[in-house]
């Protein structure tokens, strides 16, 4: 077993494409709900289940907003990641507390992205016009063949 880089309670996990987790979102300290959560992470963490015990977690830049409980995250089909939403109150409440209900939306971008990776992504080299099932049924698609390298 091994230990995070930071305490987190509230967290968000998502498998990326890669096969790495990213650990985003988030408190350091309390619990979930009635004002209890305290010390934003605002760091996320991507895990690789693949490397060397010690060196499987990589601190990632932080955002500048708090996203602590009812906090979301989700891999969108460019393989950014959407982050959004945090309220850590019964109602919502956008003033006058210590975290106010933010509704806003961020784009995480995975190292993957990089420019300098594009060459291990996969490209689109023919369309599928016509595609058989096992059944024998023809189906019509827009579905690609795609080559990796």
């Amino acid at each position: 077993m091994e230990t995070m880089p930071m305490g987190r309670v509230m967290s968000d996990m998502l498998l990326l494409p890669n096969g790495e987790v990213l650990i985003i979102n988030g408190a350091g300290l309390g619990t979930a709900g009635w004002e209890l959560g305290r010390s934003p992470v605002l760091a996320p963490v991507i895990y690789r289940p693949d490397n060397p015990v010690g060196s499987r977690f990589e601190v990632q830049n932080p955002s500048s907003t708090p996203r602590m409980y009812h906090s979301t995250a989700v891999l969108l089909r460019d393989g950014r990641v959407l982050v959004g939403g945090s309220n850590p109150h019964t109602y919502y409440n956008f003033t006058g507390v210590l975290f106010p209900t933010d509704l806003t939306l961020q784009a995480f971008s995975p190292r993957y992205l990089d420019p300098k990776l594009a060459y291990l992504r996969p490209n689109i080299i023919s369309p599928v016009h016509n595609l058989k099932s096992g059944t024998g049924n023809n189906y019509r698609s827009g579905s690609r063949f795609l080559r990796v390298g």
